[in-house]
């Protein structure tokens, strides 16, 4: 599970760049030897621009699974304590001792449900997914904000670094900075794209993909368009469960064959987020553009390049 920075917990600005901003420092105009990689982040690719899902789109669910699995607990353990109370009532026991043992067993489990219920507040009381556009007509880069604001920024003017989420396992992202007219104060900062469990080491992988945003942005969209094999059916639409599964498992991926016997032993485990993903998917607004927004972003209707779901094989549109 890749962690949730940026949206539990916000990114740190009005702070100065670090020396691991620089180290890792994503340079635009500077082509690197490697093939370009989109994921699966991709929901529109056209001449004018591709829009992709945020960082949080692919563990959708997993909050709120969380949630279901300690309402199970809550049910189970609530009958054992009406169960221990009852029985000390009818075996003529000590009923205060029980009465005190109970109630602190349920302020627990109402404690627990409550954390955990506000923290499912980031998946239930939001978007289905926060889009971000790369215009490349424009050269302007749209992010869709947890709060249904816009931030619109030139591509140029943002600083690109390889960062990690404050989860064990670091998992590793592309940031972007917005940085003030010094260019070395950073105001705010979102993700491009998705996270990988790599060390420093498994870098490659995410540099490839910021070489699909880069070239997309200084190439055109005719230098990536080929890449793209799946894109993601949630336009204007809630993802469907197959989609959505897909997605969950497309978690476990590795050429090695040891990782299809993982696959089919965390299946039920998978299949039960997808569950809760669409349960939760469907709690959720759909984002909309802004009018001036959409405005810059008008598709020609005899575009040659024009990517979409309906690539996608039929029960996965």
């Amino acid at each position: 599970m890749s962690g949730y920075k940026g949206m539990v917990k916000k990114f740190p600005v009005n702070r100065p760049l670090t020396d691991q901003d620089r180290k890792y420092h994503l340079e635009q105009g500077k082509r690197l030897d490697l093939k370009p990689y989109p994921d699966l982040m991709v929901v529109r690719l056209n001449s004018t621009y591709v829009e992709i899902v945020d960082k949080f789109f692919q563990e959708k669910g997993f909050i709120f699974l969380l949630v279901l699995t300690f309402f199970f607990v809550f049910v189970v353990g609530g009958v054992f304590v009406v169960f221990d109370v009852l029985d000390a009532v009818i075996n003529g026991e000590r009923f205060k001792g029980y009465i005190l043992h109970g109630t602190f067993q349920a302020a627990l489990l109402i404690a627990v449900g409550l954390g955990i219920a506000w923290f499912c507040r980031f998946e239930w009381r939001g978007y289905t997914y926060y889009p971000i556009r790369l215009n490349y007509k424009t050269q302007m880069v749209h992010v869709f904000r947890k709060d249904g604001s816009v931030l619109s920024v030139p591509w140029s003017e943002l600083y690109f670094t390889l960062d990690y989420d404050f989860s064990y396992f670091k998992h590793w992202e592309i940031h972007a900075h917005v940085l003030a007219e010094d260019r070395e104060t950073v105001l705010e900062t979102f993700v491009m794209g998705t996270s990988g469990d790599v060390d420093p080491g498994g870098l490659p992988v995410l540099h490839a993909h910021w070489e699909f945003f880069r070239r997309y942005m200084e190439e055109g969209p005719e230098s990536v368009a080929g890449y793209v094999k799946f894109a993601m059916p949630v336009e204007n639409r809630r993802e469907p469960f197959r989609s959505g599964y897909e997605v969950i498992m497309s978690a476990i991926r590795h050429p090695h064959p040891l990782v299809d016997v993982l696959r089919f032993v965390t299946w039920p485990l998978f299949f039960l987020q997808s569950v809760a993903r669409w349960i939760a998917m469907r709690t959720c607004k759909l984002p909309s553009w802004p009018a001036e927004i959409k405005a810059v972003n008008v598709v020609a209707d005899d575009d040659p390049i024009c990517i979409d779901s309906r690539i996608n094989p039929p029960e996965l549109r």
